[in-house]
Formats: structure tokens, C-alpha cells, sequence
């Protein structure tokens, strides 16, 4: 215990005789204070060159992104042009099924649905 009071004492004797050069001027915290309050901050320009920073980037996604949905729209090489009959068959018969059970339940000249 008495060698780790020593140690310390010692410390702080010598800490004390480093002498301090680096001062700081009177009310240096006050002036930099008042000069960032001096400049004008507009966050509508801050804002817009924001903005116009993004414009590059969200083209660029839109562009890619247009490609990419058109992309699946168009036949693949494996695919045949009779494969896809079919299924236009079954979507119009869908819509057609949809159509009149739509135009079931609106009829006022139908008297079993509405009651």
C-alpha cells in the first residue's frame, strides 16, 4: 500500500511542474458560438441540393427497373408460342364467368339474389 501511495504522490508532484502552455483565449467558446449563429442556415436550400444530389441515382433505378419489368413480358427463347394460348383461353373465360355473376348480383330484375 505504501509503495502505491508513493508512486502516485510522485506522479502528481511531477504532473504539477509540466508548465501549460496552451491556453485557451478569453471567451473563445462565446465567439464561435455567435459565429455559427451569424451564418444564415436555409433548409430549403439544404433541402433542394438534397434533392438534386438524388436525381443522378433515381434515374438510374427507374431506368433499371423499367428493364427489368419489361423484361418478363417478352417470350423467353424456351418457350413456344402455343404454350401461352391456353392460358389466354382460360383468362377470358374467367373474366367471362366474373362478368356474369357481377351482372347477376347488380340485375334489379332479379328477385332471388337481392333477398
Amino acid at each position: 500500500m505504501k509503495n502505491t501511495d508513493d508512486i502516485l504522490s510522485k506522479m502528481l508532484a511531477e504532473t504539477r511542474e509540466i508548465p501549460v502552455n496552451d491556453h485557451v483565449p478569453y471567451a473563445f467558446e462565446k465567439r464561435i458560438m455567435a459565429h455559427i449563429n451569424e451564418a444564415p442556415v436555409n433548409l430549403w436550400d439544404e433541402w433542394a441540393g438534397a434533392l438534386w444530389r438524388a436525381v443522378v441515382p433515381c434515374l438510374g433505378v427507374l431506368t433499371l427497373m423499367a428493364v427489368l419489368w419489361k423484361a418478363p413480358a417478352e417470350s423467353k427463347p424456351g418457350q413456344s408460342e402455343g404454350s401461352s394460348a391456353p392460358a389466354v383461353a382460360v383468362h377470358e373465360s374467367v373474366n367471362e364467368d366474373l362478368e356474369g355473376i357481377v351482372m347477376l348480383a347488380i340485375d334489379p330484375e332479379n328477385p332471388g339474389l337481392g333477398q
